[in-house]
């Protein structure tokens, strides 16, 4: 029995290292090139969270959005960004916003900022729409990369109620996490990169990917 163990410990082993190695220096997922990206003006929405977002503006790696929650729209899961930070900037309505624990409601021109690693959700506990904007500045500008995932994060979880539980939801973000900086504000994050570096190969076994040609803006080319 003991040898046993070993073995499947030793193969588990060979898996884990070697499946790394392979999925992300060998044969890694390449980028997804410019057709991926939203154009300016481009309006795209998440039936699941309640959201409808348009693409204010791209430049210099950098892009902005405004953000129509609507009427008691339950927002994302609670999550975390390790590399940039976001500004909420009410127009239009009232904003619930819950910050490290903290749930703050914010009127029209009011305004938060959640700093990199605080984790955070909006939604909208209301009957009316809430529309937020992000100041169009280079400090608080959103990496051209994260515009992919919120386009294929949004299409991937509406597309079947089956996306959005356990395992399907936890392979694909094994996917997303690491590539989009979108954490889980639940586990550690050490866990997290831990647990998605030792599924992520088998996730892209099962065909899960980083990004998916069906839900790219419909006027890009994909094969």
């Amino acid at each position: 029995m003991k040898k046993v163990s070993k073995t499947l410990a030793w193969l588990i082993g060979v898996y884990i290292v070697g499946g790394t190695f392979l999925d992300q220096w060998i044969f890694p997922e390449p980028q997804p090139d410019d057709t991926y990206f939203p154009p300016a003006g481009y309006v795209f929405a998440s039936e699941t969270e309640g959201f409808d977002q348009r693409i204010l503006g791209r430049e210099r790696g950098l892009f902005w959005i405004e953000l129509t929650l609507r009427p008691n729209a339950p927002g994302p899961p609670e999550h975390i960004h390790t590399s940039f930070a976001e500004k909420f900037i009410v127009a239009e309505g009232t904003l619930s916003l819950l910050a490290d624990g903290q749930v703050r409601e914010l009127g029209p021109s009011e305004s938060f900022l959640i700093p990199p690693g605080v984790p955070h959700k909006p939604f909208n506990r209301t009957d009316e729409p809430v529309v937020v904007r992000g100041p169009l500045t280079k400090e608080y500008g959103i990496p051209e990369p994260f515009s992919v995932f919120l386009t294929q994060a949004y299409g991937f979880f509406d597309e079947d109620p089956a996306n959005n539980q356990a395992p399907r939801a936890l392979l694909q973000m094994s996917r997303f996490s690491p590539r989009y900086d979108s954490w889980s504000a639940g586990p550690p994050l050490f866990a997290q990169r831990l647990l998605f570096q030792i599924i992520g190969p088998t996730a892209r076994l099962l065909g899960y990917r980083a990004y998916y040609p069906r839900f790219a803006p419909p006027d890009g080319t994909h094969p």
